[in-house]
């Protein structure tokens, strides 16, 4: 007889949200973290008397009814958190050189600022979004689709933008809209949270992030630990078992029951087991591949990992109020209006001379009560794109431990990022009470990111839909997946892909005697 009904392996949002389903019904539930601390992207760090969040900044579609919402209330947690809505007005903004484009809450208000901003291109904008709207019925409407060849043709003849658009990279509708290069940038500015290129992104994850925005932007009060809390404090309700410090290294399957050992020798035995790793890592590591599908083997060699980032964590006393620079928001900063050139740069294998893209947020502004920095001081958070090869050859060296030439390596780059931001924070350098950089070594140590990549596989054309683990299934019956390279990127697609995951193997867990 199995140890456990169920081993969820990894505790990120993904793995996190599976392991609640399955335990809220009763099963009997092992999760599984290789590191200290339960959470991956959702677990803070804390330096000096700084919190510090390391993958959440901001969340959408939280209002009663709308789909996040929906998603925490099947969990059982809503009631356990609380969120701020950042300014409607102005949650997110664009800044191209001297051009500045400030994102807002609603589409139609959206709308109107675009039309304000670009009156010639009324008949581009508008084509716009009716394709947002087309494309976001039809993702709603393969939820439901039917499995196989019929299914997919019957879905596809219904929503026909589906089967024009879901092969095709973003450039593609950008061009179809406009030529204007500044309206271009404006539409593809959002880029930055999932770190690719109109030429290279999908239009699906293009459409998708954006849509997913127009219901505003909100941010949990205490930040991603108390969020990451209340899914560990509902997973001990429910009497499941969280054990730390438990790194997975080999999955098999003998008969009906899988066998999980980790890297302290440890061996765990259950019925079914869900693995919020990369499917890389799961497929291609983990899981002995004497049980893995030819198909399912091929499917993982192809997939290609997204850009991993460079983080700034920053502690500093500033009155960032008074300077206005940069406000209870997000910034996505670009040093020009091509927006492509800009991650060309950031993708190539030479360390970069500019920072042609940073992400700026501050979470003591966002929640003020919320303890992120002393009285009088504030957090800031930064982050870029950067290619992995730069890094590479420390890959293997303990971390913390890499070296001074990899250390002055970190303060190079970390020195130009915080520079780049002055333009918000005037004589920021001089102000650094604490300051500590991260590179793509760190997501690849820290959450087994392949690559170092933040968004797990990229979202490029040939790697949505059929290119993804979308089903959240492995090829193995009794084997899940959850989490980025599943439905998507992002902490909601990965509660998502949890709770479909869980879902499924507690249908699987009925019918089996």
């Amino acid at each position: 007889m199995a140890d456990y009904q169920a081993i969820v392996i990894g505790s990120g949002a993904g793995g996190l949200s599976s392991a609640l389903t399955l335990a809220q019904k009763g099963l009997s539930v092992l999760l599984l973290e290789a590191m200290p601390s339960f959470g991956g992207y959702l677990n803070p760090f804390r330096r000096k008397s700084y919190t510090f969040d390391t993958g959440l900044d901001c969340l959408g579609e939280l209002a009663k009814g709308e789909r996040f919402r929906k998603l925490l209330d099947a969990l059982g947690i809503s009631d356990k958190l609380d969120f701020v809505e950042l300014n409607p007005e102005g949650f997110d903004r664009y800044v191209f050189g001297d051009y500045e484009f400030t994102v807002c809450k609603g589409k139609e208000r959206f709308k109107e600022k675009l039309l304000k901003e670009f009156p010639k291109e009324e008949r581009g904008i508008s084509k716009f979004l009716q394709v947002l709207d087309k494309m976001a019925q039809a993702v709603e409407a393969a939820t439901s689709m039917a499995a196989g060849p019929v299914g997919t043709l019957k879905f596809l003849l219904k929503n026909p933008v589906m089967l024009k658009y879901s092969r095709v990279p973003y450039q593609k509708l950008l061009d179809e809209v406009t030529s204007d290069k500044r309206l271009q940038a404006v539409l593809s500015g959002y880029c930055g949270t999932y770190g690719l290129p109109p030429k290279r992104a999908s239009v699906m994850i293009a459409l998708e992030v954006l849509n997913y925005f127009f219901s505003g932007g909100y941010y949990p009060r205490g930040g991603s630990g108390d969020f990451r809390d209340a899914f560990l404090d509902a997973l001990r309700d429910h009497g499941a078992q969280l054990k730390n410090k438990a790194r997975v290294v080999r999955i098999d399957k003998k008969g009906s029951e899988f066998f999980v050992e980790t890297e302290s020798g440890e061996n765990y035995t259950a019925q079914v087991v869900i693995s919020d790793a990369d499917p890389a890592v799961t497929l291609g590591k983990l899981v002995d591949p004497r049980i893995v599908p030819s198909k399912i083997q091929k499917k993982v060699e192809r997939l290609r990992p997204s850009l991993g980032v460079f983080h700034a964590f920053i502690g500093t006393d500033p009155d960032l109020p008074s300077l206005g620079g940069i406000a209870q928001g997000n910034i996505l900063h670009y040093d020009t209006f091509d927006v492509n050139r800009a991650f060309e740069i950031m993708s190539g294998s030479s360390l970069q001379e500019t920072v042609p893209f940073c992400y700026i947020t501050s979470p003591s502004l966002k929640d003020p009560q919320g303890e992120h920095a002393p009285p009088g001081r504030h957090t800031i958070q930064l982050f870029t794109f950067s290619n992995y090869s730069i890094f590479e050859k420390w890959r293997n060296a303990p971390s913390m431990k890499r070296g001074e030439e990899y250390g002055a390596l970190k303060e190079k780059i970390g020195k130009r990022l915080v520079k780049t931001i002055e333009r918000y924070v005037p004589d920021l350098s001089d102000h650094l009470d604490h300051v500590e950089y991260a590179t793509p070594l760190s997501s690849e140590y820290w959450v087994t990111a392949v690559n170092g990549g933040i968004s797990g596989p990229e979202q490029t054309p040939d790697q949505m839909g059929p290119g993804r683990f979308t089903s959240c299934t492995a090829g193995i019956e009794g084997l899940f997946l959850v989490g980025s390279g599943t439905i998507a990127f992002g902490i909601t697609a990965c509660v998502r892909s949890g709770i479909l995951a869980g879902e499924k193997a507690a249908s699987l867990l009925g019918s089996k005697p």
